[in-house]
């Protein structure tokens, strides 16, 4: 992966104030994306792994990380972190208070005190959607950069995957592959969207539950296409055992502007989908 390492010849670091940071956090290491006016990508890392002997080293190795990066030292127009995590709670906007928000992710998740509660607004699902991110790497972000906002790593998934075209007969299947869990939605015209998230640990797992949504949901497993994103690629085991049982199944690209360098294969840009629609769900 080390070919995604790149700054575009369009780079200009003196004009940083009119690019958009986007910063992929999670806690195992982290990425970044910067994207200028017209959201076009101008520079990417790839995944940086934290030292992790113990929770000490994670921290600090994080914020070498950071000091030692010349373009994460730059200003930016705006700054956003994506939380990478499989907790999250959606509050529908009518019952969304931040007193009902602590106690609903309560119910579901353990937030513990080093942890501070944040949500992003689902605006297309008239929803919020509520999330922990460790008090730790927030301080070390917000000492970094004086203005920035958070975002759960599910946000843009979900804020891209509800503008899509819902079919009333037939409803698409999106799923947002990450390392050992996934996000997945079914949008529905009414507004009766499904969505949740499941923890798996081989291609087996990961089948049966999306197989599982479609028995239970009552789709047709030759009608509804199944949609896939983040860490997966069209020749991986999991997509070849998927094809086996769903007539309709499609890995999802980025969009043609967000194309970085043409003579890297298109594929090799999944793993960074949320990261570089962060911006989209401005």
């Amino acid at each position: 992966m080390n070919d995604l390492v790149f700054v575009d010849s369009t780079f200009d670091k003196d004009k940083s104030k009119e690019y958009k940071l986007s910063i992929r956090v999670s806690s195992d290491g982290f990425s970044f994306s910067i994207l200028n006016a017209n959201k076009h990508c101008v520079a990417l890392e790839r995944f940086k792994v934290f030292n992790q002997n113990t929770e000490s080293d994670i921290l600090n190795s994080f914020k070498k990380l950071i000091r030692n990066n010349e373009l994460l030292n730059l200003e930016y127009s705006s700054v956003a972190a994506l939380w990478v995590s499989n907790q999250a709670v959606i509050i529908p906007n009518e019952f969304f208070s931040k007193e009902f928000a602590f106690e609903s992710y309560q119910l579901c998740h353990n937030l513990s005190s080093d942890e501070e509660l944040h949500w992003n607004d689902l605006d297309h699902l008239s929803s919020k959607n509520v999330f922990a991110v460790p008090l730790s790497f927030k301080e070390i972000l917000a000492k970094q950069f004086s203005t920035i906002e958070f975002f759960h790593n599910s946000t843009p998934f979900y804020k891209t995957a509800i503008k899509d075209e819902i079919s009333d007969n037939h409803p698409k299947v999106y799923v947002n592959l990450q390392k050992e869990y996934f996000h997945i939605i079914i949008p529905d015209r009414n507004g009766k969207h499904f969505i949740n998230s499941f923890v798996y640990k081989e291609d087996a797992d990961l089948t049966y539950h999306i197989l599982n949504v479609y028995k239970q949901q009552k789709l047709n497993n030759e009608r509804s296409k199944l949609i896939l994103d983040g860490l997966v690629q069209e020749e991986s085991k999991s997509i070849q055992l998927l094809k086996k049982y769903l007539a309709k199944v499609e890995v999802k690209l980025l969009p043609a502007k967000l194309r970085i360098k043409n003579e890297i294969p298109h594929k090799e840009y999944n793993q960074f989908i949320n990261l570089l629609n962060l911006t989209e769900c401005e």
